[in-house]
């Protein structure tokens, strides 16, 4: 017998009633126990030891309650437009940032204060690592979780931001324990995946659900039309003279010709009306070219004579000024003087003679409420 056989022999009777090296089956914890160690000892060169590590399901509902103060929220994207979470506490965001700046985790307190982007830069080629690891070591699980592909996407600043960014599914947290640095700073870091891989859509069923989407959302918008019943054009000295009570007159055929505006764009035309004893409009489709023809009927001055009031318009008093050269001269007027007396009228007789009867009660001039029936509007059958 040689050394080797009696080597060989010697092992197997020390091994004899010996229980096998305990191994523990790769695990989706256990693959994130070694991700994390990992990623962070290559990328910054982090001590980083994993405590504890939970897996939950959770609801989109739960997430914003679960998520500490000041924590750096990293949205995750990953394939077929699911997207998940990294929430980093302000333990671990400090731990992170010192070791990049400092060289080494400190032992003073971290400050309280909301992440920024440089916090957020800073943290994501860690993150991404941390996925990679976390994607390569759970592989080797018999039924693995869906976390292949997602990478950092964007910040969000506020929790309550995942409500807006995250479909109502079920999803995957795991929950990871962890002391930072030769210090031992204790942190808490969250990983949130979608519970079940979404299903892939044809490029027709995405046409039509996009096409869909984007008529609802459209038909849902607020479209504002103005109604214009007729225009005038004044001067500024006009304008600056209008008072309460001054009568602006209006031609009956502006009832009929009405206008329905968007934008300061004519969408149609429409003629003024009632309908069971309220105002309404009948809707006129326009013709092409009918916004061009709208001519001074309707926006020109109109006949600004029958505006009345306590006080007459200044700019509108003084036309005299509106004689021009281009007027045929009507020749010499003779002098009055020479066109005699003009005989006497004599006494005019009294005008009734005594006051004016009571007018009554006048309905009051409100907002449109008190008005009588509107017995002028044209019927709108």
């Amino acid at each position: 017998m040689s050394d080797a056989d009696i080597i060989s022999a010697m092992r197997r009777k020390a091994g004899v009633g010996r229980p096998p090296p305990d191994v523990q089956p790769m695990s989706p914890a256990k693959a994130l126990r070694l991700a994390m160690a990992k990623a962070a000892e290559d990328t910054i060169g982090l001590v980083l030891q994993v405590l504890d590590v939970t897996e939950e399901r959770s609801a989109i509902s739960r997430l914003p309650g679960q998520v500490p103060d000041n924590a750096l929220l990293s949205l995750l994207e990953g394939p077929n437009n699911a997207y998940g979470l990294a929430v980093w506490d302000k333990n671990a965001v400090s731990a992170i940032v010192e070791q990049q700046t400092t060289g080494k985790v400190l032992n003073l307190p971290p400050e309280d204060r909301p992440p920024t982007a440089t916090d957020a830069v800073m943290c994501s080629e860690l993150c991404n690592r941390v996925l990679r690891q976390f994607e390569t070591h759970v592989a080797e699980v018999a039924d693995p979780p869906e976390v292949a592909g997602f990478h950092v996407a964007a910040q969000l600043r506020e929790a309550r931001s995942i409500a807006i960014a995250f479909d109502d599914v079920p999803y995957r947290l795991y929950r990871v324990s962890v002391k930072l640095g030769r210090g031992g700073r204790e942190g808490e870091v969250f990983f949130v995946f979608p519970y079940a891989a979404p299903k892939p859509k044809t490029m027709d069923e995405g046409a039509g659900d996009f096409s869909s989407t984007f008529q609802n959302v459209v038909l849902k918008s607020e479209a504002r039309l103005d109604t214009v019943l007729h225009r005038v054009r004044l001067t500024l000295a006009d304008v600056t003279s209008l008072t309460e009570g001054m009568m602006i007159p209006i031609p009956r055929e502006a009832l009929s010709r009405v206008e329905l505006r968007a934008d300061d764009r004519l969408v149609s035309r429409a003629r003024l009306g009632q309908i069971n004893g309220k105002r309404a409009v009948r809707v006129v489709l326009c013709v092409e070219g009918d916004e061009e023809d709208l001519g001074d009927d309707m926006f020109g001055a109109g006949d600004m004579g029958g505006l009345s009031g306590p006080s007459d318009f200044p700019a509108l008093s003084g036309m005299g000024d509106m004689a021009g050269d281009d007027l045929p001269d009507i020749g010499g007027l003779p002098p009055l003087g020479a066109m005699g007396d003009f005989p006497a009228m004599g006494d005019l007789p009294p005008l009734g003679g005594g006051d004016l009867p009571p007018l009554g009660d006048l309905p009051p001039l409100g907002d449109g409420e008190g008005f009588p029936a509107m017995g002028d509007l044209p019927p709108l059958e």
